[in-house]
């Protein structure tokens, strides 16, 4: 008894000393990504055009539709006593499907030409997470031409929403600009603004992750996220949607954002698994250069490790990683409306793995796979079922990506244990 209770304490003890403070910070952080919150965004910026003229293009008319890039809008005056119009957003996908949703506003207040205030409607007994709330514009006389200012409410969002909320007000704003001075709507700012919110974060991220890694160690780390990524967002245009958005998290890593939702699970997992499957090029590359190459580059085989490691964990069947998105649809196509049992087993399981091997993420991740299904949930609402066939391939295509990186992680550490047994 003395004995098992010594081993015991030495477990213990073994198991909490590898905690480190980077684990409360993430912690910390993930807790923080998933607050809701109101958000108000605002823009201002000068518009070289008279205030009459820039009025008109946030004003609201029936039938007046606008250019977007792949997103057209089109106003149905509903009630002209009472200026309640519908609002109707049709983006077309690269197969040539339009996607269509509306949305039911009100005119609040009105004084042309210098401000009006738009009130969304039809919104009684519904959640409010996420919704557009309000829109004001404001134009003022400035010099030549005008001040235009935006506001937007929001209802609550998670912080990276929030973010993004704003991305694209300042988009819009810029849009509005250009089709004021030229006639031409300039929806280039949208691209430019969403590479520098990926430009900006990846540095944060960088200067975050230094702190506990070291410069090169960081610097590949962030090269190897934005690779798997980019993965996600080739997704995203592979199945007909618009480009995504890039967001580096620091001291978590990255997530890639589609700018629709998905119309099918086979749309999710293959989103889902593109990542580590893109990135499957880096990590075989760099690979194959460690085997062939005469003189091997040291960067080179430090970034394919890298590359592999941060891909397997990845492909842990627990969300939020890519494993647990795609496990998630798998389960719900097979087990239904108890696919949230399914999920739990397979975080109880990861959880007690963690534990054996003394891995708090692991841990860590279990556990929240089984916090995030305590509650019933509907899984995948909405969208179209896995056919039989998506399904096979799914699962095949998980087993060989597992594979593939479990087999690239084995040549490592022989390769690390090699030059550890020569030096």
């Amino acid at each position: 008894m003395v004995l098992s209770r010594h081993l015991y304490w030495r477990f213990m003890f073994s198991f909490l000393s590898s905690f480190g403070p980077e684990i409360p910070l993430s912690l910390f952080l993930m807790g923080l990504l998933g607050l809701r919150a109101k958000v108000w965004p605002k823009a201002s910026l000068y518009v070289a055009a008279p205030p009459e003229k820039v009025f008109e293009l946030v004003d609201v008319s029936h039938g007046k539709q606008e250019d977007w890039g792949r997103t057209t809008t089109r106003t149905d005056m509903l009630d002209h006593a009472r200026q309640y119009f519908r609002k109707t957003y049709s983006t077309t996908l690269a197969s040539g499907v339009v996607k269509s949703f509306s949305a039911e506003f009100s005119i609040r207040a009105r004084q042309q030409p210098n401000r009006i205030e738009i009130q969304r409607e039809g919104l009684e007994g519904k959640s409010l997470n996420n919704e557009l709330l309000s829109q004001v514009y404001e134009v003022t006389p400035e010099g030549e031409g005008s001040r235009l200012t935006s506001v937007y409410e929001w209802g609550p969002r998670p912080l990276l929403a929030q973010l993004t909320a704003r991305a694209d007000l300042w988009g819009g704003a810029y849009r509005l600009k250009g089709l004021a001075e030229t006639g031409v709507p300039d929806n280039r700012p949208y691209q430019f603004i969403s590479a520098g919110v990926a430009a900006a974060t990846g540095a944060l991220s960088l200067v975050a992750f230094a702190m506990l890694l070291g410069w090169i160690v960081s610097a590949l780390l962030i090269v190897a996220l934005a690779i798997h990524e980019f993965g996600h967002l080739l997704a995203y245009r592979l199945i007909g949607q618009p480009w995504g958005r890039m967001i580096f998290l620091p001291f978590l890593g990255a997530v890639a954002l589609p700018r629709l939702p998905f119309d099918s699970q086979g749309q999710s997992v293959f989103s889902a698994l593109m990542g580590p499957g893109f990135s499957i090029l880096l990590a075989a590359g760099c690979t194959a250069h460690v085997v062939w190459a005469d003189d091997v580059v040291a960067l080179l085989a430090l970034l394919g490790l890298i590359a592999t490691v941060l891909n397997i964990f990845n492909l842990l069947p627990v969300e939020p990683l890519d494993g647990g998105v795609a496990l998630r649809s798998v389960l719900g196509r097979i087990m239904g409306r108890h696919a949230r049992f399914g999920l739990m087993a397979v975080g109880l399981a990861i959880a007690a793995t963690g534990i054996m091997m003394s891995q708090v993420v692991l841990v860590i991740f279990g556990g929240l796979a089984v916090l995030f299904n305590i509650k019933d949930r509907k899984i995948d609402a909405g969208l179209a079922p896995l056919p039989r066939l998506q399904l096979s391939i799914s699962a095949f295509a998980y087993v060989s990506l597992v594979a593939a990186y479990v087999t690239l992680l084995r040549f490592y550490l022989e390769m690390l244990a090699l030059l550890h047994n020569v030096a």
